[in-house]
């Protein structure tokens, strides 16, 4: 199991659904593997050299031993908070230098296939209501993982969001 965490604070609510996941893995004697973003000081920045729609394929060691463990993983959580109806910044960082073209995708025909296997269980926790968030904004957050990103590079997945997640 891969639980990638992208929120700079552990103890509100992002934090707390977090701690609520880790304890459920530890019940069930489940192994995993926690990708705290900002813990590692995750660097979302593209470089000029990675940039493959240019031609450019250097992919960093820290990114190369991220996709070692993603090849290998089946089950996936993401959690994150949604601000300005999308994901924080150093999400979509990730995704951008980690799920690049010939390891989490490819073109054939100009048709794109998703070259991960596996599932994903992903949590949006936002500050308004569900309301707002599913019928004005359309769950946009949410769909750009689990159908914009996880299902274009072959992961299933199901998306859950937590309403009115203020402190």
């Amino acid at each position: 199991m891969l639980v990638i965490y992208a929120h700079p604070n552990k103890n509100g609510h992002c934090g707390q659904i977090l701690q609520n996941v880790i304890q459920g893995l530890k019940e069930k004697k489940q192994t995993y593997t926690l990708l705290d973003l900002y813990e590692m000081k995750y660097d979302p920045i593209m470089k000029n050299s990675e940039h493959y729609t240019s031609g450019h394929y250097d992919i960093s060691e820290k990114n190369k031993e991220i996709q070692k463990l993603i090849k290998k993983t089946k089950k996936f959580i993401i959690i994150y908070p949604t601000w300005w109806n999308n994901v924080p910044a150093i999400l979509k960082g990730f995704f951008d230098r980690v799920l690049v073209n010939k390891f989490a995708f490819e073109y054939k025909h100009g048709i794109p296939f998703g070259l991960l296997k596996g599932r994903a269980l992903v949590i949006t926790s936002t500050g308004g209501p569900k309301f707002t968030y599913s019928l004005i904004q359309r769950k946009r957050s949410l769909k750009v993982v689990t159908i914009d990103t996880l299902f274009f590079c072959g992961v299933k997945s199901k998306g859950f969001v937590i309403p009115r997640a203020l402190k």
